[in-house]
């Protein structure tokens, strides 16, 4: 039985100590001095800028979701206060992409605002 003992405990021995040498020597090997924007290159050991926009790029309006397109018209009472929000809506007032318009959901039906 104490053989079985020896052999466990080399078996932990063989897991946990590449994983600690891992944990303890990698962050001094990649830490780089980058700011938030920027990149760093293991192979050249640099930080670099992210590339610029393509000319074609143009951000999406201000009022947009993230996942709309170019041609969102703004919502309701833009610019202004908040676009409506009926007192028996779930959510606030959002856009679909399916419908290209502004509205909520109510009990899984689309109702325009």
């Amino acid at each position: 039985m104490r053989w079985f003992g020896h052999r466990l405990v080399g078996v932990f021995a063989a897991a946990f100590v590449p994983m600690a040498a891992v944990v303890l020597v990698t962050p001094a090997i990649s830490s780089a001095e980058c700011a938030n924007n920027m990149s760093w290159n293991q192979t050249t050991r640099e930080c670099k800028q992210p590339p610029a926009p393509p000319a074609w790029y143009t951000p999406p309006p201000p009022y947009a979701p993230s996942f709309a397109g170019q041609d969102v018209p703004p919502p309701p009472s833009w610019p202004g206060p908040p676009p409506p929000w009926p007192e028996w809506a779930p959510q606030a007032p959002m856009w679909s992409t399916y419908f290209q318009h502004w509205g909520i959901y109510v009990g899984g039906v689309w109702e325009p605002i």
